[in-house]
């Protein structure tokens, strides 16, 4: 029973703080253009390795049902449980996947404030794709300088540019080059108003992100540390009155 509730309590800390205070520290640490941000950790690599969650999983299931309902229950119970847990999991968004997106987002005014900066010395898009790509890195600059490689290699800009519209986090981007390359429009302006309104969104969406922290941490808090309580405060005194009113 102490197991059980220190394995709770644990669980708590470790839901709390995977999902909300890893989260809140992705908020408020904005790293510089450039800057490698690590991409993997030690709760991705489990979540990310199939084999490694399902086994894991399925060992989490066992120890709680052992505890609960004794060996017969787990050696039944364990494998499926675990397992459909593990499929569940595995549906969720990928942690390196939300910090690649996240990074996007962070780095994406900042490039197009250079990109607009570079349209107004009149550098052409090629160019001006290039030195964007290495003076911001990470994934937005890998993504940049594919795209440059393709226009490099012969491809349509129109073409290019709107196969780039499927990409969520660029899209905005693609957008405001095919606008330019359909009406001629001055490339300048339009990055300019485009990097403001990213900056826009960027902030109100930190805002909302680091209100609904205590939201997400409630329910962590509720259902692991509360049985946990239970069953070191209230159980043992429940079971230590019965004791004495039957002996």
């Amino acid at each position: 029973m102490l197991l059980l509730a220190v394995g709770s309590a644990a669980a708590a800390a470790w839901w709390a703080f995977a999902g909300t205070g890893g989260r809140l520290a992705w908020v408020t640490a904005e790293p510089q253009p450039g800057q490698q941000v690590p991409t993997s950790g030690v709760a991705g690599s489990w979540v990310e390795d199939s084999r490694r969650r399902a086994a894991l999983c399925v060992v989490a299931w066992a120890t709680v049902l052992w505890l609960v309902g004794g060996p017969v229950m787990a050696a039944v119970a364990a494998v499926p449980l675990g397992l459909a847990f593990s499929w569940w999991v595995g549906t969720l968004e990928a942690p390196s996947v939300a910090r690649v997106r996240d990074r996007i987002a962070r780095d994406l005014p900042v490039a197009i404030d250079l990109l607009a900066a570079c349209a107004h010395v009149g550098r052409p898009p090629d160019q001006s794709l290039t030195v964007v790509a290495r003076a911001v890195g990470g994934p937005l600059g890998a993504r940049l300088d594919a795209i440059n490689a393709r226009l490099a290699l012969g491809a349509d800009p129109y073409g290019e540019w709107r196969r780039v519209t499927s990409d969520l986090d660029l899209a905005p981007l693609a957008r405001t080059m095919l606008r330019t390359l359909e009406s001629g429009a001055p490339l300048a302006d339009g990055l300019t108003r485009l990097a403001a309104d990213r900056r826009r969104e960027r902030r109100t969406s930190v805002q909302m992100r680091a209100r609904t922290v205590g939201v997400r941490a409630a329910g962590p808090l509720a259902a692991c540390f509360l049985p946990a309580f239970m069953l070191i405060g209230v159980v043992p005194t429940i079971a230590g009155g019965f004791h004495h009113l039957l002996g």
